[in-house]
């Protein structure tokens, strides 16, 4: 039997259920190149099935020892007998899939352009964004914002706050990328990147997710975690070889000649922000060496860089940092699969203090499921706007922690997840703090439930726990409904929550709406994220404070074979702020 997919628009409800940026990036680039070529199930290797989203290191241990067990399979359909299978999840990925004979459809030109509008609480902004190909070795992107959560800049001082642009060559054995890119390298602990190798210990397995793209374009309207220049991938057999060259804008507080502190660029809001908004630059030459098996990894990452201010004078690195111009870092990664066990692990290549490093051991059972032990230390010098690793209660140093984290079916069709995380400071010896997080799931072809038990204690600050339920139902081929209750509680502060549902029609080919109502009921201190309903190019939510009610809505029509209007309005009142209208519009024309 031979199944190929037709175009889907699947891709939208996988990406909504994406919660890291980066990955839902990643996640979009790789649903457009299986969207022409559907990955053959019966050929597939553990690296290709690794680039496919929502597909975990466990599923695709068992799949693999599945399908050596039983042999070819007949159908796509045959995914729901593999041990761990969440079937909601793979009935949005059969149109990617396939069963048969190597795709060998003709290669086609890929052409995409948008336009959008966005408007935050009275401030206008506007987005363009146009990706393609060829159809053969070359491909582009360009992206465009303005006012990205900032107040709305005069025209005078430019159009855009952030303009991103890649043009990419490639072929079997070699990439060449002009413009902006990423370079995803080890945990993330060096360049921050978005992960090669990374832990979704929060909302997945806990086990390290593979990315087997060392580097990729920059195709996002945000304005942190890229260079711009020049870089050369070079396939080497088993071995890969990345250079590059190019800088990025950072925002920082100078004195004098020298930096005194960094910042996350991205969302100036505020007058602070605004200040230090691009006032330096890191200029940086490195490469990544690496070597890659079927089971193994180990790779390398060297950098050279300085800092320079908007008035191109060489600059002094924070105090934490060497009392030279110029600096050297370097990174050593690696990861091992074998038939039960994955391990994983980054050490930043730094004397004493400023060192870094992220490890971790997973073991898997088809009965047990996958228990993960991972471990942390960020020295109390290390000083990088990089990122923070696996610590979620720092800003990627001072502190010394480990998780303990089990996933696997309770029932058929009933997942589980548990997760208990352990963490002190390194420098105050404060006792440790302690996350616990314990997860539940039910899924079949009608829909999926969710309940989730999070509780937090951090040192001298408030008791937190959180429990949440969810709940989505499938009436038909084309009606979709979501109920979502949360219930929060702060010691010495009281509860609060909120309850949320959702209404979605889909007609499989031309309309897609969606409507949902949230009311919410919040105590002092307690802060509740809305993510708002998901869009081409845009994202963003709310944080919702105080008590009040958000009314969303969502409406995409296919006009044509090539063209779509998308819209999305969210309205929120609450007792701390009037009414508040976010509405975004997009326009894209797709070849």
């Amino acid at each position: 039997m031979r199944t190929v997919a037709q175009e889907s628009l699947s891709s939208e409800a996988i990406l909504a259920l994406i919660e890291d940026e980066g990955a839902r990036e990643r996640a979009a680039e790789e649903l457009e190149r299986l969207e022409l070529h559907p990955l053959d199930l019966n050929t597939a290797t553990a690296d290709e099935l690794a680039r496919v989203p929502l597909l975990d290191p466990f599923f695709i241990r068992n799949f693999l020892l599945f399908r050596s067990q039983s042999g070819r399979l007949g159908s796509v359909y045959d995914l729901k007998e593999v041990q761990g299978a969440e079937l909601h999840l793979l009935s949005l990925l059969y149109p990617y899939l396939m069963v048969g004979a190597a795709d060998d459809r003709p290669q086609r030109p890929r052409r995409e352009h948008a336009v959008g509008s966005l408007y935050r609480e009275g401030s206008a902004s506007l987005l363009i964004r146009s990706v393609g190909d060829n159809g053969k070795q070359l491909d582009w992107a360009l992206v465009g914002e303005t006012d990205r959560g900032e107040p709305f800049r005069p025209a005078r001082e430019g159009w855009m706050d952030h303009l991103s642009g890649t043009l990419r060559y490639r072929d079997r054995r070699r990439a060449i990328l002009l413009g902006d890119f990423r370079l995803t390298t080890g945990r993330g602990l060096l360049m921050g990147q978005g992960r090669s190798f990374f832990s979704s210990s929060m909302y997945g397995t806990g086990i390290p997710d593979r990315v087997t793209s060392d580097l990729r374009p920059h195709r996002s309207a945000r304005e942190y975690d890229y260079l711009r220049g020049l870089a050369v991938a070079q396939d080497l057999g088993p071995m890969q070889l990345v250079l590059l060259g190019g800088y990025e804008p950072i925002d920082a507080r100078i004195d004098g000649q020298r930096l005194q502190t960094l910042y996350r660029t991205g969302l100036h809001r505020d007058a602070t922000s605004l200040r230090h908004r691009h006032t330096a630059r890191r200029e940086m030459v490195g490469g990544y060496l690496s070597y890659e098996s079927e089971s193994a990894h180990i790779g390398a990452t060297g950098l050279i860089y300085r800092h320079r201010s908007g008035s191109e004078t060489l600059l002094l690195p924070p105090a934490r940092y060497p009392a030279s111009r110029v600096l050297r870092e370097g990174s050593i990664d690696g990861y091992w699969m074998g038939e039960r066990v994955i391990a994983s692990g980054e050490v930043t290549l730094a004397p004493g203090e400023r060192r870094a490093a992220e490890g971790s051991l997973s073991y898997m059972d088809e009965m047990l499921g996958a228990l993960t032990l991972s471990g942390r230390y960020f020295g109390r010098e290390r000083y990088s706007p990089y990122g923070m690793g696996d610590g979620h209660y720092s800003a990627g140093r001072d502190e010394r922690g480990y998780r303990l984290q089990w996933s696997g079916e309770g029932a058929r069709y009933v997942t589980g997840t548990v997760v208990v995380d352990r963490f002190r400071r390194t420098a105050t010896g404060s006792p440790s703090g302690t996350m616990l997080m314990a997860r539940v799931g039910k899924s079949d072809y009608h829909g999926s439930s969710l309940l989730t038990l999070r509780w937090l204690g951090v040192p001298d600050k408030p008791r937190r726990w959180t429990i949440r339920y969810s709940s989505d139902y499938r009436h038909g081929a084309r009606w979709i409904t979501r109920q979502e209750v949360r219930l929060l509680h702060t010691e010495g502060e009281g509860f609060g929550g909120g309850v949320m549902g959702r209404v979605r029609y889909d007609d499989g080919t031309s309309l897609l709406a969606e409507g949902e109502v949230r009311l919410f009921r919040l105590t002092a201190g307690q802060v509740m994220h809305s993510t708002l309903l998901w869009m081409p190019y845009l994202y963003g939510g709310t944080m919702l404070r105080g008590q009040g009610v958000q009314l969303t809505g969502r409406l995409r029509w296919r006009l044509g074979r090539h063209v779509a209007l998308h819209s999305r309005i969210a309205l929120t009142r609450s007792s701390d702020r009037p009414l508040a209208t976010d509405l975004a519009l997009a326009l894209t024309y797709r070849l």
